[in-house]
């Protein structure tokens, strides 16, 4: 499973129509956004890493949010929905696991996933939030997200009895909320880290508690 934003980024640059050069472009301009911050990255500083003049960068598009733009679609449209189909795709079905130890195993995935590609993540979520074209968009890809196999797991458990009878989304609020409890200091205290393993199960084992039958 290829849980790496920025190489996924590159893979979906590879299937659009467009130049060697443009490429170069976004891939750099997405290594500094995610570093540096947008606003702390200038076109200079994205031609130099690119390999390419400054004028090229101009060329290919009008401004710098212009540039943001045209990094963030394919990491919106693309990437985000390759990121979930694997993992979607990766869940294993119940051999005996009792819920807790599923519900750990999918949180630690996550979270890991988020670690992985914090500064990534940094710049998608800033952006999200200050940007409404982009929110937009995220809504967007959110809503279509692969979420079945999952709903079919809540509900073998449900069956179970180890899984209050709660609605999918319910249950996935939960989930999503324990887990940004953790992650969100992290995406805004760039020096605060985390023990991932011990924060999935202390999670969880908190999350047990409210989603018993």
């Amino acid at each position: 499973m290829n849980n790496n934003i920025s190489s996924l980024f590159v893979e979906s640059l590879n299937e659009l129509n467009i130049s060697e050069r443009q490429k170069s472009v976004l891939q750099a301009s997405l290594t500094l956004f995610s570093e540096q911050g947008f606003e702390n990255t200038s076109t200079t500083e994205i031609a130099q890493l690119a390999g390419v003049a400054v004028g090229t960068v101009y060329q290919q598009f009008n401004n710098k949010e212009g540039l943001l733009q045209a990094v963030l679609e394919p990491v919106i449209t693309e990437v985000i929905p390759k990121v979930a189909s694997e993992f979607a795709n990766g869940i294993q079905a119940p051999q005996g696991p009792h819920f807790t130890e599923f519900l750990q195993n999918i949180m630690q995935d996550r979270m890991q996933f988020v670690i992985d590609n914090l500064p990534q993540i940094r710049i998608l979520v800033r952006e999200t939030m200050v940007n409404q074209k982009i929110r937009n968009q995220m809504k967007m890809e959110l809503a279509k997200l692969p979420f079945a196999k999952l709903k079919e797991l809540f509900v073998y458990y449900q069956e179970q009895g180890q899984l209050v009878d709660w609605e999918f989304s319910r249950i996935l609020r939960a989930i999503i909320g324990a887990m940004c409890s953790y992650l969100v200091p992290l995406i805004f205290e760039p020096n605060k880290t985390i023990d991932v393993a011990k924060a999935s199960q202390d999670a969880a084992e908190t999350l047990i508690k409210g989603l018993k039958p």
